[in-house]
């Protein structure tokens, strides 16, 4: 008897780190741009492992080594804002698909987190989650990552969304 064939292995996925969009500053007409919070750095560094970590542990995306591009990276940031660079950015690596991740400041409690996730072949954004959140911790913006990957990414058909 014939073994049913193996499933086609895992797409696999680069994870871009997320951005911060301060929308604060915009509003600082005549003041120089204060630059990235060192908290909100840190955190942004936080929920992009944390990000890294759910993908991985959920099996349907093989997570690629991003070091290679990571210079790369860094002079296109913020990626929202390269018109597409993450798709030649994502093939560099071999990946099949990319997230990329937001987090718009509205205000020093309330946040906007998101995640998109782009097909690096089609060049197109096909699924998106965000999650706002009140409050300014680590706990918080940890929780929106989880919120989204479980409930907005992933969710089972006919789960509660």
């Amino acid at each position: 008897m014939l073994l049913p064939a193996v499933a086609s292995a895992a797409q696999k996925a680069v994870i871009f780190p997320f951005d911060l969009i301060d929308q604060q500053q915009q509003f600082e007409i005549g003041l120089m741009p204060k630059g990235l919070d060192p908290e909100d750095k840190r955190r942004l560094q936080i929920i992009t492992e944390e990000l890294a970590r759910l993908i991985k542990a959920g099996g349907q995306y093989e997570i690629v080594d991003s070091a290679p591009i990571a210079k790369d990276i860094e002079d296109k940031s913020p990626m929202y804002k390269c018109n597409g660079c993450e798709d030649d950015l994502a093939k560099k690596v071999g990946a099949d698909v990319a997230f990329i991740g937001t987090v718009r400041k509205a205000s020093d409690v309330l946040f906007t987190v998101s995640v998109y996730i782009r097909d690096v072949a089609s060049q197109k954004v096909v699924h998106q989650g965000s999650s706002e959140i009140y409050g300014n911790t680590d706990k918080m913006w940890l929780r929106a990552v989880n919120y989204i990957v479980d409930r907005r990414l992933f969710a089972q058909k006919g789960a509660a969304q």
